[in-house]
């Protein structure tokens, strides 16, 4: 269920200065002005995200300092989940009012040349009564007088309809680029789980009509945590976005890769069997495995990247959940075999 703050607009007063107040914010705790980092700041300052505020406050108590991903774990955390501050509804409610606007100028353009017309009318009468020359001047000087009004209110309307279609050419495509980012991870440019979990539903909708098989990998980087142990989290999120990038590399147009979490990714692969699935979990398991990672201020090497693959293919009756399940327990063997791996749901052993 949506909250109503999302449909509100604010007042122009209001929004410059939460506006200011947002970047102001972000330069404080150097944090980039994304949009979305920017949408958080903005909804923070502005004090009407209670829960988020919260969270915020709490955390600069604790820490006395913020970074951009923890704006992004509460942008999809709290802004998301929720419906809390849905930007996309926002952006629709003015575009709502964009056709309010439109309206209000039509009518009151429509209102002018009714009142345009009654005044052409009161001269054609006043034509009709044989006037004298002072008349005829008066009705002159009226028919100018209402023509160059009505010249006027056409032009105002012309700019405000064009003005209007600014605007909504403007929010249309804030729209989409916001339909984007909601749907992307920002670290690796991969899908998130959100767009993951929506299109693995609708695969698994359509499967009665196509009957076209398809596949799921998970991947997991091996050893990850001693790169953020070893040599920090900047280099720990180096290793994710490269990996993402290599596994990009190998995939198909049609294929969906995912950054399922943390360092965990996900392939949906459409109208692909587990033998097709297996080489393309090969191809990306090679890929990543020819990664060379150099630390740029000592031009230190880092340890060889390598993944763990686990990988499922959909059988008639699945969900989601148990499609995701079985994929899952074979990348769990893979890694309790020793990592480095790859495993079909075929080769799962249950204890």
């Amino acid at each position: 269920m949506l909250n109503t703050h999302c449909f509100r607009l604010d007042s122009a007063d209001d929004a410059n200065r939460w506006h200011g107040d947002a970047l102001e914010f972000l330069n404080r705790n150097n944090i980039p002005a994304i949009p979305i980092c920017y949408h958080v700041a903005y909804e923070y300052v502005s004090r009407r995200h209670d829960e988020l505020t919260r969270l915020i406050d709490a955390q600069l108590n604790k820490t006395g300092q913020l970074d951009g991903h923890y704006l992004l774990h509460l942008f999809e955390s709290q802004c998301l989940d929720g419906g809390d501050s849905d930007r996309l509804d926002r952006h629709l409610a003015d575009l709502h009012n964009l056709l309010f606007k439109v309206l209000e100028g039509v009518t009151n353009s429509c209102s002018q040349t009714d009142l345009f017309n009654e005044t052409l009318l009161q001269q054609s009468n006043a034509l009709s009564a044989n006037p004298g020359v002072e008349d005829l001047r008066g009705i002159a000087n009226n028919l100018l007088s209402a023509t160059t009004q009505a010249m006027e209110n056409n032009r105002l309307l012309h700019e405000q309809l064009n003005s209007v279609e600014q605007q909504s050419q403007t929010l249309q495509s804030e729209v989409e680029k916001l339909r984007d980012e909601i749907s992307m991870d920002a670290l690796t440019g991969l899908f998130n789980r959100r767009a993951l979990n929506k299109r693995m539903n609708e695969l698994i909708d359509s499967y009665g009509d196509t009957t076209a098989p398809f596949s799921i990998l998970m991947l997991d980087i091996d050893h990850f945590k001693r790169f953020n142990d070893s040599f920090g989290h900047v280099i720990g999120d180096e290793v994710i976005r490269r990996v993402g990038l290599a596994m990009r590399t190998e995939l198909r147009e049609l294929d969906f890769p995912a950054r399922y979490g943390g360092e965990e990714f996900t392939v949906l692969l459409p109208e692909t069997d587990i033998t097709s699935a297996l080489d393309i979990a090969q191809s990306i398991h090679q890929s990543v495995a020819k990664l060379i990672l150099v630390k740029r201020s000592t031009k230190e090497r880092l340890p060889s990247v390598t993944v763990s693959v686990g990988a499922a293919s959909f059988r008639r009756g699945d969900s989601s959940e148990s499609l995701l399940e079985r994929a899952d327990q074979a990348l769990y063997q893979a890694k309790e075999s020793g990592r480095n791996k790859i495993v079909s749901e075929a080769e799962i052993t249950y204890m």
